[in-house]
């Protein structure tokens, strides 16, 4: 059975016509059409909706839909009227929610396709594993501009360049070139600081590949750096392979946290690492499952996720290595294989 048959099963045990969305990962994960503006609904029968300027190529090139041309939100509802919907509140905005409870049965469900985006197929693994390629390529090409004098925006710059050389549609997500006391800052904001000799240099970075998107991160040593510097690398590094060996179906996303955290903590790190330890991957840059203290879920064979151990201590710098990998029934396989020497 295909995902569409699985997710209008899912809509019609819950007593719907439809799941209707707008957003554009969702569309996008449903149809394989990208476009700024279209309406997918899923269920007793497939239709996505769209409006002038994309009919023509959604005519050509939306399979297992009917498509039809967007004519204003009166005939539109006129269309759903009586009809049970299931909407994501999550994925709505309140004027449009409004909009369909004048004309609709809204039946409510956080997260509907979480369960079905989350287990990525064999085409959506190949689709992110080329993302992971192009990406890891493109930081080999500019590896080399790592070195004093070069801002931070500028590399992020030349890095962004190659992943159009190379086949990728651009960033991911607004790639992260942390230098220096910047790297002790996890989501920093990549700026016009220069590079300097003894920095650390964390770069998270990743690009997209028809519609699915890699994430990996490196750290670097500009010159000479402190001991310390070394120490906290080396315990990042243990810690991530720690992590990784830990995942496999069936395995708790809680305990494979918990297992890296105790490994920090054995080498007095933990109070360091401050976010999550990793979370899905797909047509967005986070997706379910989350690898997190907090979270309830099991890995299920198929899910790819980030491993993303850190250690940020201010003054000094801080070290982040996360690598892609892919939930198999005996453990997992790495879909990124980026080998560098964190010495520059």
């Amino acid at each position: 059975m295909g995902r569409l048959e699985k997710i209008s099963e899912k809509v019609i045990s819950l007593g719907g016509d439809f799941y209707i969305t707008f957003d554009q990962p969702e569309r996008f994960y449903l149809t394989r059409f990208n476009s700024s503006f279209g309406v997918a609904l899923v269920g007793k029968e497939n239709i996505y909706i769209t409006d002038r300027r994309y009919l023509e190529r959604a005519l050509k090139e939306v399979r297992e839909f009917k498509v039809v041309e967007w004519k204003g939100w009166e005939e539109f509802l006129e269309l759903l009227k009586g009809k049970n919907l299931i909407v994501d509140p999550s994925r709505l905005n309140l004027s449009t929610y409004e909009k369909l409870k004048r004309k609709c049965n809204l039946i409510k469900e956080e997260s509907f396709l979480k369960e079905f985006r989350s287990v990525k197929d064999q085409e959506e693994v190949a689709l992110i594993t080329r993302a992971v390629q192009i990406a890891e390529l493109s930081l080999k090409s500019v590896l080399h501009l790592l070195k004093p004098g070069i801002t931070e925006a500028e590399f992020r710059r030349e890095l962004l360049s190659a992943f159009f050389k190379l086949g990728g549609e651009g960033e991911a997500f607004p790639t992260i070139v942390a230098s220096g006391k910047n790297s002790a800052i996890p989501h920093h904001q990549t700026g016009q600081r220069e590079v300097k000799e003894g920095d650390l240099v964390i770069v998270d970075f990743g690009t997209a590949y028809k519609g699915y998107v890699s994430d990996i991160t490196r750290t670097f040593f500009v010159g000479r750096v402190s001991q310390e510097a070394v120490k906290i690398y080396e315990a990042v590094k243990e810690a991530q392979e720690t992590g990784i060996r830990e995942l496999s179906a069936g395995k708790s996303a809680r305990e494979v946290e918990l297992k890296v955290r105790e490994k920090l903590r054995e080498k007095g790190y933990e109070e360091f690492f401050v976010h999550s330890l990793g979370h899905g991957i797909g047509v967005e840059v986070h997706e379910y499952p989350t690898l997190s203290k907090r979270s309830k879920e099991v890995l299920r064979k198929g899910n790819v996720i980030t491993v993303e151990p850190g250690v940020y201590i201010p003054e000094l710098g801080g070290v982040r290595i996360e690598d892609d990998c892919l939930i198999t029934d005996e453990g997992c396989f790495k879909l990124s294989h980026l080998e560098l020497d964190p010495f520059l």
